[in-house]
């Protein structure tokens, strides 16, 4: 789904709204090519994801610009 909303852009993206069905895993594999870094969404994210296996439609989450680099 994140691929779809992304369709023709350019450049990095730096916040993404959740879609259904939408996964922090799954994000961050589309968005940094490694599920793993889940974690640095999560923790960018910690005010607004009470449980990382919890994520609603509508929500908007800040993307760290290069988590891996950290």
């Amino acid at each position: 789904m994140l691929a779809a909303a992304t369709e023709g852009l350019t450049g990095p993206l730096s916040a993404v709204t959740v879609q259904k069905g939408d996964t922090l895993w799954a994000i961050t594999r589309t968005r940094y090519g490694d599920p793993l870094l889940y974690v640095k969404v999560f923790e960018a994210n910690s005010a607004n994801i009470r449980d990382p296996d919890l994520i609603y439609p509508g929500q908007v989450f800040d993307l760290p610009e290069d988590p891996a680099s950290e």
